[in-house]
């Protein structure tokens, strides 16, 4: 009776050793495509770190030019406003205006009396 037993586990075990021959390449397949997944996902997550990169570099490049502009508008409008007279010179030309005025009038009344 033990062997009977014995023939049938051997058997079985004979089945479990064949089973397990036609599955050694489909399990090594399946690590080395398991293996290759994780690369592919370091990859991509690689690959979206460069896209923000590229992203942030792209946006930085358009503020520098937007300031580039900004700032050339800037020297056009300062370069207008470098030729207009200061607070002193307009104080000192309707001050020059008064006396030249008073003196006009001063010397127009003087003359007039004679």
């Amino acid at each position: 009776m033990l062997e009977a037993r014995v023939g049938r586990l051997e058997e079985k075990v004979d089945r479990i050793e064949a089973i397990l021959l036609r599955l050694e390449p489909k399990n090594t397949e399946a690590l080395l495509t398991g293996a290759k997944q994780a690369d592919l996902n370091k990859l991509q997550l690689q690959l979206t770190e460069l896209q923000g990169s590229v992203a942030k570099q792209v946006d930085l490049q358009k503020v520098q030019s937007d300031l580039a502009e900004a700032k050339g508008k800037l020297s056009g409008v300062e370069a207008r406003f470098s030729s207009l007279p200061t607070t002193w010179t307009m104080l000192g030309l309707v001050f020059t205006t008064w006396a030249l005025g008073s003196g006009i009038l001063i010397f127009a009344m003087n003359y007039l009396k004679k």
